[in-house]
């Protein structure tokens, strides 16, 4: 595959994401609107760009049409179970749980572009219920400590952690749900704050 730009890099990275978080890709209007692009036209160009240097296809007759092709074969050490640590809120901070309750076995994911450490969680509430993650699924999130404002993060406030977006704004950290009856979370400047990682794929509960 030939070489990207930075832009290009991240553009791929938003697309990859959203897929491995929702299990399908984004429209060219929500990568428009995560990139604040001023017209569809410019998504129309990068998407254009990363089809011919082979990162991604597509599916004709399709809304979301676009298909990262950086789908890994899982390895050895890919295929080890990963831990669920307990469970993370999805609505407002619950205390933090470091508990091991399960293994998860990564074949039960669609998608693999996590590297690094990685751990998972249990969803608890409907706030991020915007990017298709509901209460009961499992969350499998790449150990970081910084996150793009679109990123699903796994936030730390003191003995409390929760799963938001993280957007800043004159000094402020908000953390924001991804449901439109809930309103965003102000981190107070002086609060034990800190990211512990970004949602890379989701598992659905069994119903």
């Amino acid at each position: 595959m030939e070489q990207l730009t930075k832009h290009q890099e991240n553009v791929l990275e938003f697309i990859e994401s959203y897929y491995a978080t929702i299990g399908c890709a984004p429209t060219f209007s929500e990568i428009a609107d995560n990139f604040k692009f001023r017209s569809l036209n410019a998504v129309t160009d990068y998407v254009t760009v990363l089809r011919k240097k082979g990162y991604i296809d597509f599916e004709p007759g399709k809304s979301r049409a676009i298909v990262p092709k950086r789908v890994k074969r899982l390895t050895e050490a890919q295929q080890r179970p990963i831990p669920i640590l307990g469970a993370i809120a999805a609505g407002k901070p619950i205390d933090a749980i470091e508990n091991i309750e399960a293994d998860l076995d990564l074949q039960q994911l669609s998608f693999d572009n996590v590297a690094g450490d990685k751990f998972a969680l249990r969803v608890k509430g409907d706030s991020m219920i915007g990017r298709g993650i509901h209460d009961g699924d499992i969350v499998v999130v790449k150990k970081q400590k910084t996150v793009n404002p679109n990123d699903v993060a796994v936030v730390r406030i003191g003995n409390e952690a929760t799963l938001k977006y993280v957007r800043k704004d004159k000094g402020n950290v908000f953390l924001v749900p991804d449901n439109p009856t809930m309103e965003p979370f102000l981190a107070s400047p002086d609060s034990d704050f800190e990211i512990l990682g970004k949602v890379m794929g989701l598992v659905r509960k069994k119903i």
